[in-house]
């Protein structure tokens, strides 16, 4: 029998100074993703599902561990929301809800995943990888905001 496996989840929220259909428009390209993420790369796009999802190709970083897998955008509805399915060597889901306030967007960025390790070994990673995953996530939408706001400068 596999050991049972246990799940991350971090969520962050911050308002970006662009409307949501400019932000939704940024973070629709995967290849973006890869830009603004600290520790993610090699994204490719590798095709568009029928619901205008993409499907992409991406290499993950991690405590000197490299995960590698594949994205699907099961849920493509601009400029509201964005889910995509995580499978490969993590298993999970990303979630970017796009709302509009004050000229700008609202913008909450969900990640929930397995690492592909056993529950024990997630446990003692906890304390580490909790407050390490919000920082994660923090900095990608940080990210976010310095890259549109160098766009709107050009």
């Amino acid at each position: 029998m596999e050991p049972e496996r246990a799940r991350v989840k971090a969520s962050v929220r911050a308002v970006i100074d662009r409307p949501p259909e400019a932000v939704f428009e940024y973070m629709d390209v995967p290849e973006n993703q890869g830009r603004i993420s600290p520790r993610l790369s090699g994204v490719e796009t590798v095709g568009v599902l029928d619901n205008g999802g993409k499907r992409a190709t991406y290499t993950y970083r991690l405590f000197g561990l490299s995960f590698e897998g594949e994205v699907r955008g099961v849920v493509h509805d601009p400029p509201e929301r964005i889910v995509f399915e995580l499978s490969g060597d993590i298993d999970g889901r990303i979630e970017w809800d796009f709302e509009p306030v004050d000229g700008g967007t609202r913008l909450t960025y969900t990640a929930t995943y397995d690492l592909g390790l056993p529950r024990p070994v997630q446990w003692l990673l906890a304390p580490l990888t909790d407050p390490f995953n919000r920082r994660e996530l923090e900095a990608t939408l940080r990210n976010l905001a310095a890259r549109l706001a160098a766009s709107d400068a050009d």
